[in-house]
C-alpha cells in the first residue's frame, strides 16, 4: 500500500500551472526524498497533500483512502515553510498549545517526548522569538511529531540547522521509519544529506514528476569510478582510453568507469611513465545524478 498516492494531481494559480498531472507514489514506511529546483512545485504539492490547498484537478489518496477522510488526516504531521508559533511564548508553551489543540490524552507527557526526540528539552523555557533559525526548525519538527503521526510531510526541515541539528533530525526520521513504520515525505536542497536517509526519490520540474525511483534503483544508475589526478592528465586519458571503455576528464582529474580497481589504474599509468598525484574509488552522488536528470529532461515517472 502507498502512504501517499496522487493521481493526475493539478493546481493552477491564475492560469499558471504550479502542479500538472502529478502521479506520485510514496510507499508505506518509506522516507521519500522530494527533489526539485525553486518554483518546481514541491511546496505546492506538499500543501495539497496536507490539505492546505484545494486541487484544481486530480485526486490524493492517503493509505488507500481519500485525503479528506478524517481517519487518515488526523494521523498526519506537517511542517511546511515555517513552524506556526507565538514569538512571546516559550518552546514548551507553543508545543502545549498544539498538543491541547490536537486533543491529546496526556499533553504534558507528549510534549516531553517530542522535546527529547529533537534534543530540545534544555530549551523548553526559551521564548520562540529568541530561538535561532535552527532551533525553530527543530521545534517545527517537534510540532509535526505530536500525537505520533503515521505520516509526516516535511518541507525543508533541515534548513538552517548546524551539523548536530541535521544529525538529530536524520536519526529521528530514520528511527521513526525503521522502528515505527512512519512514512515520510521530505523535501530538501541539501541533497547529500537527503541521500543518507531517503529510501525513495521523486524529481519534479515545472510541476511535473520527471523521475521516481527507489534508492537501490538510483544506486544502480549512480555508477562507480576510479578518480585519478596525474602530472599529465591529457596523456593519461590517451593511455587509459586504450584499455578502458569509458574515460572522462572532469573535476580537475580523470574518471575511469567500469569494472576496474584503483591499483590496476595506477599500475597502468606507472608502467607508461605517468606519475599519479591522487587516486581514489568513488561513486556518483545524488546531487550529480539530479543535475544530470534535470539537464537531460528525461525520465519516466
Amino acid at each position: 500500500m502507498h502512504a501517499i498516492e496522487t493521481i493526475g494531481l493539478s493546481k493552477a494559480f491564475r492560469n499558471v500551472n504550479a502542479v500538472q498531472g502529478l502521479n506520485l507514489r510514496v510507499p508505506e514506511g518509506s522516507i521519500y526524498g522530494f527533489i526539485g529546483e525553486n518554483g518546481s512545485g514541491k511546496s505546492t504539492t506538499e500543501k495539497l497533500i496536507a490539505g492546505l490547498l484545494v486541487p484544481s484537478g486530480g485526486e490524493i489518496r492517503l493509505y488507500g483512502r481519500h485525503c479528506s477522510d478524517p481517519g487518515v488526516r488526523s494521523r498526519m504531521g506537517v511542517l511546511i515553510e515555517n513552524p506556526g508559533c507565538f514569538p512571546n511564548s516559550t518552546v514548551y508553551q507553543n508545543l502545549m498549545m498544539q498538543a491541547l489543540n490536537l486533543g491529546l490524552a496526556d499533553p504534558r507527557a507528549e510534549v516531553g517526548r517530542v522535546l527529547r526526540l529533537v534534543s530540545m528539552a534544555g530549551a523548553a523555557d526559551r521564548r520562540f522569538g529568541k530561538c535561532s533559525l535552527g532551533m525553530r526548525q527543530r521545534l517545527g519538527v517537534a510540532q509535526a511529531l505530536l500525537g505520533r503521526p503515521r505520516l509526516l510531510v516535511l518541507d525543508e526541515p533541515i534548513n538552517g540547522l548546524d551539523a548536530d541539528g541535521i544529525r538529530i533530525v536524520r536519526e529521528t526520521l530514520t528511527g521513526l521509519a525503521r522502528e515505527d513504520g512512519v512514512s515520510v515525505l521530505i523535501s530538501s536542497h541539501i541533497l547529500g544529506e537527503l541521500s543518507r536517509i531517503a529510501t525513495h526519490f521523486g524529481i519534479i520540474r515545472g510541476g511535473t514528476l520527471i523521475k521516481e525511483m527507489a534508492a537501490d534503483e538510483m544506486g544502480e544508475e549512480c555508477r562507480d569510478f576510479v578518480f585519478v589526478v596525474t602530472e599529465d592528465d591529457a596523456r593519461a586519458v590517451g593511455v587509459l582510453s586504450q584499455k578502458y571503455g569509458e574515460v572522462e576528464a572532469m573535476d580537475g582529474g580523470i574518471r575511469v568507469y567500469g569494472e576496474t580497481e584503483s591499483p590496476e589504474v595506477g599500475g597502468l599509468l606507472y608502467a607508461n611513465g605517468i606519475r599519479v598525484k591522487e587516486i581514489a574509488y568513488r561513486k556518483i552522488g545524488l546531487e550529480e545524478y539530479y543535475l544530470k536528470v534535470m539537464a537531460d529532461g528525461k525520465g519516466v515517472a
